[in-house]
C-alpha cells in the first residue's frame, strides 16, 4: 500500500513539474508578444504623426507667409531641417523615444523644433516652417 501512495505521490509531483515548465515558457512567450506589440504600436503611431506633421509642413509652405496649419500629434517628435548634398531641402523628424526616424523632402526651410507633441501649430514665416505647442 505504501509503494502505490509513493508511486501516486511521485507521479503528482512529475506532473506539477510539467504543468510548471509549461507555465513558465508560456509566460515568456507572452511577454515577447507584448512587447513585440508595443513596438509595432510605436512604430505605427510615430509614422502616423510624422506623416501629419509633414503634410501640415507641406500646406503652410504651400500656402506662403503667414499661413499656418494646427496638427494633432500622438508621440513626441524632434523635427529639423538641412539641405543634401545636391541642395535638396529635407526635414528628419525623430522619436527620441523608440530611436524611429522620417526623412522627407520639404519644400521651404525648416527651423528645428524639439518636442512637439499634442495640438502643434506648424506656421510659414517667410519661408520658414517654424512650430509652436498649442496644447498638450
Amino acid at each position: 500500500m505504501r509503494m502505490i501512495r509513493a508511486q501516486i505521490t511521485v507521479e503528482y509531483l512529475l506532473l506539477s513539474a510539467i504543468a510548471l515548465a509549461l507555465i513558465t515558457f508560456s509566460v515568456f512567450a507572452l511577454a515577447r508578444i507584448k512587447d513585440s506589440s508595443e513596438k509595432a504600436y510605436d512604430a505605427i503611431a510615430f509614422r502616423s504623426s510624422a506623416t501629419d506633421l509633414g503634410n501640415a509642413m507641406d500646406e503652410a509652405c504651400a500656402l506662403g507667409n503667414g499661413n499656418s496649419r494646427v496638427v494633432a500629434l500622438k508621440r513626441v517628435i524632434d523635427a529639423e531641417g538641412g539641405l543634401t548634398a545636391g541642395g535638396a531641402r529635407y526635414a528628419l523628424m525623430r522619436d527620441s523615444v523608440s530611436n524611429l526616424t522620417m526623412l522627407k523632402t520639404a519644400f521651404c526651410d525648416i527651423a528645428g523644433a524639439a518636442g512637439l507633441v499634442g495640438k502643434t501649430e506648424v506656421r510659414n514665416e517667410n519661408g520658414v516652417i517654424s512650430f509652436l505647442s498649442v496644447s498638450s
